[in-house]
């Protein structure tokens, strides 16, 4: 009985080691998923964003935009946010650290003009 009770913490401990990693961003193939609030295809890399709740829920979206609105909506808090460098799609930068201008010279999916940029250097040529 002992030995039982013994095996069961230790399985227990190795599953939660292993799922207390640090969370990181998916890569997606274009056109592979749809934006969780507007239902549009994910076709333009540059503006893809990503949002996972505490409950390891993951949320993907076609613009900052449709990001920013989806938590308006559904009021609750993210674990990370995750916004796809403008210049680099194969780079991803936390909402915290990313530099989000809003400019005419940006045609974002939603037509807000918003995009994630790693450096305010970075963001200058698109500014106005």
């Amino acid at each position: 009985m002992r030995f039982k009770s013994f095996k069961l913490i230790c399985i227990l401990f190795a599953v939660g080691f292993i799922n207390c990693g640090d969370v990181q961003p998916e890569r997606l193939t274009v056109g592979e998923i749809k934006c969780s609030h507007c239902s549009m295809n994910i076709v333009d890399m540059r503006f893809h964003t990503q949002l996972i709740t505490y409950k390891g829920k993951r949320y993907h979206f076609d613009a900052i935009e449709c990001l920013d609105q989806f938590q308006n909506d559904k009021n609750f808090k993210a674990q990370k946010i995750w916004l796809t460098n403008y210049l680099d799609t194969n780079e991803f930068i936390t909402k915290e650290r990313a530099i989000i201008i809003h400019s005419d010279k940006i045609r974002s999916p939603m037509g807000a003009g918003l995009a994630a940029f790693k450096t305010h250097e970075d963001s200058i040529p698109f500014q106005k």
